[in-house]
């Protein structure tokens, strides 16, 4: 994986937290303005410092420059490390990342007092748009070196990209009835449009702040935005949508043509 390289920079360490550590966990699926959330919440200072520290590559990183020997153990290390003082913990996570820690629902085990805010995003195609661009260009974050230069239209690609966020958005809703877990339901539209609005309902939602109370909100994350080649991707997959042309999907070991919104073949 393409590293994000600033999340490992000392500039990001906390003094040591007073009290009880209290966790916000960021449930996130690809491409839905987490990483421009994170750092605004990072930036006010009282809302942890929220990265992927459990996105497999990463906590392999973690794992070799804190000298631990699990993953367990190098979340308790990153707590100490990056909690802010009020005792916030930051972790952003796709439900894959709970992987690392034996599943996701370990993951929720090992972050205490946890307080989970769902972020989604409500046009899913553009979203899976964003997706597909990422995997063929490597650039997840503003700021990392593309592994390519060109993304190229792939309609199957897209269709898995829809799956896949699909798949993750109703795991994490599992999760969270399963665990007991009442979620603050955001929106990347809603952060786009006013991202103070937003930081402040995370921070009421975590009891860092009070009722009539506000903190300052800023932001300097760039959105990656192509406008007009998203528009024209949302336009030739509707309209391919529309007259059924058929995705190739791997069924059972085998690659199979299936009919969108019809019966496989």
């Amino acid at each position: 994986m393409n590293l994000y390289e600033s999340q490992f920079l000392d500039i990001h360490d906390q003094p040591a937290p007073q009290g009880k550590v209290r966790t916000l966990l960021i449930a996130s699926t690809p491409r839905c303005g987490s990483h421009m959330v994170g750092h605004a919440m990072m930036r006010t200072g009282q809302l942890g410092v929220p990265f992927e520290y459990c996105n497999r590559a990463n906590m392999a990183e973690w794992m070799r420059r804190l000298e631990q020997d699990t993953p367990e153990a190098t979340l308790k290390a990153l707590m100490a490390r990056r909690s802010t003082p009020n005792g916030i913990f930051g972790i952003k996570c796709h439900y894959e990342h709970g992987a690392v820690l034996g599943g996701a629902d370990n993951l929720i085990a090992a972050l205490p007092n946890v307080r989970v805010v769902h972020l989604r995003r409500a046009d899913v195609l553009r979203q899976a748009i964003s997706f597909a661009v990422a995997r063929q260009t490597g650039v997840w974050i503003d700021g990392q070196v593309a592994t390519s230069d060109t993304a190229t239209y792939d309609r199957d690609l897209i269709a898995d990209c829809l799956e896949e966020i699909a798949v993750q958005n109703a795991l994490w809703t599992s999760l969270f009835k399963e665990c007991g877990i009442q979620p603050l339901e955001i929106t990347y539209e809603e952060a786009v449009q006013d991202i103070g609005i937003v930081i402040n309902s995370i921070a009421r939602f975590a009891g860092v702040i009070g009722p009539d109370q506000n903190l300052s909100v800023r932001t300097q994350t760039k959105r990656q935005r192509q406008p007009g080649r998203t528009n024209e991707w949302v336009e030739r997959f509707a309209d391919e949508r529309q007259h059924r042309q058929p995705v190739h999907r791997r069924i059972g070991g085998r690659v199979r043509r299936v009919v969108l919104g019809g019966r496989s073949r």
